[in-house]
């Protein structure tokens, strides 16, 4: 006879197992979840990630030095290169132009020695242009810096040139 009304016996039935794949998965959302929060809170509190426009043309001054000061400040010393952006971008262009006429020349048979020499003097004239333009805008901020700003500038240049030699010999690069 079986008794089939009656629920099974709980001291015979198998323990259900812990299910390692849904602790994992919930592990994941809710890392996901904090991570997102996070960025999103991060967004709404500070604004969006700023790009520090036209300093990159400029490597005597650190972008980490733009990064400590106030974003009002920075956005009034970073507007010193907006005016130079011009300048920049035509000489950035005339310095690529004669690297392609430089393979032009050399692609050229016969091949022309004196043609080789003009493109290479010609764009470092106008690389020599372009660093000149550098120097100015780099003299436009400085003049603009409050004493305490220099000293900041300082501290962001001497870092910087310490830190060189542990990034496997990257002078004069950004920050």
């Amino acid at each position: 006879m079986t008794d089939t009304g009656n629920p099974p016996d709980t001291a015979t039935a198998p323990a259900p197992r812990f299910n390692w794949l849904k602790a994992a998965l919930v592990a994941s959302l809710a890392l996901n979840l904090l991570f997102i929060g996070g960025a999103a809170t991060r967004f709404f509190m500070h604004g969006p990630p700023e790009r520090f426009v036209g300093s990159s043309h400029v490597q005597l001054i650190p972008r980490r030095f733009f990064g400590e000061l106030d974003r009002g400040r920075r956005n009034e010393l970073l507007a010193v290169f907006r005016e130079f952006g011009k300048d920049f971008r035509g000489g950035r262009r005339a310095v690529r132009e004669e690297a392609l006429n430089l393979a032009v020349v050399l692609e050229a048979e016969p091949y022309d020695p004196a043609a080789v020499k003009t493109v290479v003097d010609t764009f470092s004239q106008r690389s020599a242009l372009l660093i000149g333009k550098g120097g100015e805008a780099a003299m436009s901020v400085i003049a603009k810096l409050t004493p305490e700003e220099r000293k900041l500038l300082a501290r962001h240049i001497r870092s910087r040139g310490d830190n060189s030699g542990r990034r496997g010999g990257k002078a004069g690069g950004d920050d």
